[in-house]
């Protein structure tokens, strides 16, 4: 019988002998199909993915077969470890039992030292370590690579050499696949640049209503990322399909280049159909077929700008290049804006026909407002006109003043229904709770005192049929510089039996406060219902702008609160919420927030004349906010040289001294109130979402009085905080501040 002899030190190596090898090959065969069960994605490309996976635990558990007993140990507790699961890290732990049989034994084993890395490469393979991107990579190799080096080092010369030209032959193929996608990234680099540039640039056109400028800036970028596309796909970069982590960098920037290239260029194509000038107002009248057509590209340029703006969001995947991840992430902002548009856009042409008259005629009521003599919602409502659509032709059916629908009807018989947060707050200054619903007593002198306008414009759709008029499907408030920026469409306007020509420039001071050197004010009050009409008959009779170049103009006003709209139709009121221009004074959620308005209680003239301030610090201590409203009220109104309507009262005060109802609006509980220093007592409630701490003020001219309100609860520091300022003759700052 022939005994073989090894050294001692070749038995350190751990040998494998004969069928062992067999054995020993079989096992890393086995080990190679089962980490196909992990499913891992090193390029993305499936049948590549398959041989690198299966090759790379099939190699492993060859080397391991020579590898040191404690550190195969070692590979499996780290593998359990990081695998995130206790089924894995179970599986793990049996190679860590499986190692230790060995080195208990102090036997070659090479089988068992195979079965043992086995386990533990499958819970690497199913490790699901979230620290980084990457992580669970990372942490493998850094566990494998030992075990890999460890074990082929004690391999026979002839398979060290294989390996190490294996290895030589990967490592060459790897640089100069790195080299062409390298390449092919630098070459890309300029078209990107230059697509995002035009991108950008269109959208920003296409917020000014520029249809075809945007048109040709999309299509400039569609054809720039059509450049960077090919470079990013060419002969030389598609090595890196094969390359872990590289494959999936090329992937994700041919992605992102591919999707913008096709959507801009739809884009562009959308906007070649859309005509802006066919949908002006021209002597009244809308082409509602022209508006109609406009709802299939508006379409497509949402379909686009979807596409766009997903494959933007795809910069947060991890595999995205540098380079391009930076072109394409400028993008997102200015996507994630112009989507929100575009959808608004299309909400708009959608709902426009019917709007104007489509359907059947449109009644509408325009509320004039003035913050010269001040409501909660901005100003006193001293003028109103009614406005009918059908099919498109718009005209102004009924002007007056608030008087006019105050003295129609019988007041017993007014009724306002579901609106019992408006009673309750506002009711005793002209709406009276009553049996039925609630009687309406002078309400038009005061309707506008509730901040909220879709309550207050619903009340008006309410009490107008039941004050002489008809039933209305919507409501408009413009106040005064909201008229004024009507002139720049009607261009000036002459005021009869005077000198004076209003202009977009001129109008606002004019109705503010050079309308009140009119003595006789029942001649002044006719003045200002003549303007209010000359103006919306003239705009009537105009060639307007496209609607873009108006919304451009009256967005500001929309967001100052200036210009609101309401509709009794859900989805028009929708739109009307999505553009801001509901003129909603909601606080919903439980974030903190801060308001304040004030209400003329002297029948004058004189918030024209009145200066606010408001602060608000607040404190967070123990998961509770304390805060701190701080009002600053300045009359800088005259006590002479102006008509007595104007700066006189009845309440027996000096001329030009100023009463107001001021109210404070905040998320938490009033805990305590001053008056230039001096504790006061307040009136409290809850409304639309809001505590309101609210009492009256007495302003002498030329004085300055300091609310200093304290509330304190338990808010959302994580909610953003919400603030509505009044739209004021001049909008007050809101200076927030964190104790």
């Amino acid at each position: 019988m022939a005994v073989t002899l090894v050294p001692m030190s070749r038995l350190r190596q751990n040998p494998v002998f004969g069928t062992q090898r067999t054995v020993v090959m079989g096992l890393a065969a086995w080990s190679g199909a089962l980490a196909l069960t992990a499913r891992e994605r090193p390029t993305g490309w499936w049948p590549v993915d398959a041989v690198l996976v299966a090759g790379a635990a099939a190699v492993l558990a060859w080397a391991s077969a020579t590898a040191p007993w404690w550190l195969i140990a070692v590979f499996c507790a780290g593998a359990g470890v990081i695998s995130g699961t206790y089924v894995w890290f179970a599986v793990a732990m049996v190679g860590v039992a499986a190692a230790a049989f060995v080195g208990a034994n102090r036997r070659n084993l090479p089988w068992v030292r195979v079965l043992a890395a086995t386990l533990g490469t499958q819970a690497l393979f199913h490790s699901q370590l979230q620290w980084f991107h990457g992580a669970s990579a990372l942490a493998g190799a850094l566990l494998a690579v030992p075990l890999l080096a460890w074990g082929v080092r004690r391999k026979t010369t002839r398979q060290r050499a294989v390996v190490g030209r294996v290895a030589w032959a990967m490592a060459a193929a790897t640089l100069v696949v790195l080299f062409g996608f390298l390449v092919a990234v630098l070459s890309a680099r300029a078209p990107l640049r230059e697509g995002n540039r035009a991108a950008r640039q269109g959208l920003d056109q296409l917020n000014h209503g520029k249809v075809a400028e945007a048109a040709a800036s999309f299509a400039q970028s569609a054809e720039a990322f059509a450049r960077a596309d090919d470079s990013l796909g060419a002969l030389w970069a598609q090595g890196a399909r094969l390359v872990p982590v590289v494959a999936q960098q090329r992937a994700a920037a041919a992605d992102v280049v591919g999707v913008a290239r096709t959507a801009l260029a739809e884009a562009a194509s959308a906007l070649r159909k859309v005509d802006p000038d066919s949908v002006r107002l021209v002597n009244g009248r809308i082409d509602l077929a022209a508006v109609a057509a406009l709802e299939a590209p508006f379409v497509e340029l949402n379909r686009a700008i979807d596409q766009l703006s997903s494959a933007a969001d795809g910069v947060a995947s991890p595999w995205l290049v540098a380079p391009v991840q930076r072109e394409v992430e400028s993008l997102r902002a200015d996507l994630h804006k112009n989507q929100l548009r575009a959808r608004n856009a299309l909400h708009a042409v959608q709902v426009a026909p019917a709007m104007l008259g489509g359907d059947g005629l449109r009644r509408y009521f325009i509320a004039f407002t003035t913050p010269a003599e001040s409501r909660g919602l901005g100003g006193f409502m001293g003028s109103w006109a009614e406005v009918t659509v059908d099919h498109g032709k718009i005209e102004m059916t009924r002007y007056g003043r608030s008087e006019d629908v105050n003295g129609e009807g019988e007041y017993a018989d007014r009724t306002v229904q579901g609106l019992d947060e408006l009673v309750a707050q506002w009711g005793r200054f002209g709406l009276n709770s009553g049996p039925g619903g609630t009687t309406a007593n002078k309400v038009w002198s005061n309707i506008t005192m509730a901040p909220h306008f879709p309550a207050v414009a619903e009340a008006i759709a309410q009490l107008y049929p039941q004050s002489g008029g008809s039933k209305v499907d919507g409501v408009f408030l413009l106040d005064t510089k909201s008229v004024a920026a009507l002139m720049n469409f009607t261009g000036p306007i002459e005021v009869p039996d005077t000198n004076v020509t209003l202009t977009a420039a001129t109008a606002e001071n004019f109705l503010l406060r050079d309308q009140y050197q009119v003595t006789d004010i029942d001649a002044r009050k006719d003045l200002l219902q003549t303007i209010a009409k000359a103006t919306v008959d003239k705009l009537l009779g105009s060639t307007l702008p496209p609607p873009a170049d108006m919304a451009a103009v009256f967005a500001p006003l929309a967001t100052e609160r200036r210009f609101m709209a309401w509709s009794a139709n859900a989805d028009e009121e929708q739109l009307f919420t999505d553009v801001k221009m509901d003129g909603s004074f909601v606080r919903s959620g439980d974030g903190d927030g801060v308001a304040v308005t004030v209400d003329n209680a002297s029948a004058n003239k004189l918030e024209a004349y009145l200066d606010v301030k408001v602060k608000y610090l607040t404190v967070d201590r123990d998961g509770v906010r304390s805060g701190r409203v701080t009002v600053t009220l300045t009359n800088n109104a005259p006590s002479s040289g102006l008509p007595n309507y104007v700066i006189g009262n009845a309440l027996g005060l000096p001329k030009g001294s100023s009463r107001l109802w001021v109210s404070v609006y905040t998320a938490m509980p009033m805990m305590a109130a001053q008056i230039d220093g001096v504790a006061q007592g307040m009136q409290t409630a809850q409304v639309f979402g809001w505590f309101s701490s609210s009492n009256f003020f007495d302003i002498p001219p030329g004085a300055t009085r300091t609310l200093v309100l304290e509330a304190q609860g338990v808010v959302n520091p994580n909610e953003p905080l919400k603030v509505v300022t009044q739209p004021l003759a001049t909008v007050y700052p809101v200076e927030v501040a964190r104790g």
